[in-house]
């Protein structure tokens, strides 16, 4: 599924500004209240521009079409990303139970969960293809047989990184999601995150989608079956529009890759791209499995998104925000 399906944060950035300048005209109403828009907005899903959580719709559904019986096990699960204090922050669930707890949570993310016993003993198996994992993760309370432990996700030269699921500690409800990184001449870092397990996350378009559609970096990326990502484009949303780049990247022969940075107002027309960056697009596409011209007019719709000065300056309030308000996590 991971080859086929690819990982998409920049179509539902341009919809959401679409909808917004639809509603607030650039030229009659340049400074719309995006808040209020942000909040009422009705997010579109569908199965061709994936993030995590319409991914881990999609391996449900996949399922449900081989192995009907076994996908009525499968539940969505949330996930708060780069938690410091783990304790803290699980007590403060368990405390107030997680519906109280909420309105200080960000839940980032989310993947997919079953719970399963083997020999009498108690798991979970987890899947993400959000984060690009190509296997089911399988998470042992006793951390015994058949329980996966640590495995590498991506080995680049310029960092390693390992993953590794364990129940919590201090609650069963939750796992802690441990990624190692370590880049050559630098110690390792660690980030830890929690992932809910007790109860299916039944809010996770209205809370994780919404959250993405004002996260401050964006990205389309392609991945192969192992879950490398192999090919894309990826950019920070940044306050100053004259500032604004993108990188696009992609395999090329001899198992390289190319990697090139632009500036977005080269795509401001998508009919006046330099040939050498339509190039780019040109060996880009097919890796995303999309016609150049299609791609051409992405890049022009992004484009007017991150040039639209006030949407972004908006957009980046919003994002602090939220930022601010789940910080003690």
């Amino acid at each position: 599924m991971l080859e086929e399906t690819h990982y998409n944060t920049a179509n539902n950035f341009v919809d959401f500004h679409k909808a917004y300048r639809g509603a607030h005209s650039a030229t009659t109403c340049p400074d719309g209240d995006l808040k209020t828009h942000f909040q009422n907005y009705v997010i579109p899903i569908n199965r061709r521009h994936h993030m995590c959580v319409s991914l881990a719709m999609e391996i449900v559904s996949r399922i449900a079409e081989q192995h009907p019986q076994l996908a009525k096990h499968f539940f969505l699960v949330s996930c708060e990303e780069a938690v410091e204090e783990t304790e803290a922050y699980v007590l403060q669930c368990e405390e107030k139970d997680i519906e109280h707890a909420g309105p200080g949570l960000e839940k980032e993310h989310s993947m997919v969960a079953m719970k399963i016993v083997v020999g009498g003993r108690e798991g979970v198996m987890v899947l993400d293809p959000g984060y690009h994992v190509a296997r089911a993760v399988t998470v042992m309370k006793d951390q015994c047989y058949p329980h996966t432990g640590w495995f590498t996700q991506s080995d680049e030269p310029h960092c390693k990184r390992e993953f590794s699921y364990v129940l919590s500690h201090h609650s069963a409800n939750f796992i802690t999601w441990t990624e190692r990184m370590t880049r050559p001449g630098k110690p390792q870092q660690f980030e830890m995150s929690l992932i809910y397990v007790e109860q299916p996350y039944r809010t996770a378009i209205d809370v994780t989608v919404r959250r993405n559609l004002v996260y401050n970096f964006r990205s389309l990326l392609s991945r192969d079956a192992k879950g490398r990502v192999c090919a894309g484009m990826y950019f920070p949303v940044v306050p100053n529009p004259a500032d604004a780049q993108v990188t696009l990247f992609y395999d090329s022969v001899n198992d390289t890759q190319v990697k090139q940075k632009f500036k977005f107002s080269l795509f401001k027309d998508p009919l006046m791209i330099p040939e050498n960056v339509l190039a780019h697009l040109e060996n880009l596409a097919p890796q995303l499995r999309m016609e150049q011209s299609e791609l051409a007019t992405l890049m022009g719709d992004l484009a007017d998104s991150v040039l639209d000065g006030d949407f972004v300056k908006q957009v980046l309030e919003i994002n602090n925000s939220i930022t601010e308000m789940s910080a003690d996590n």
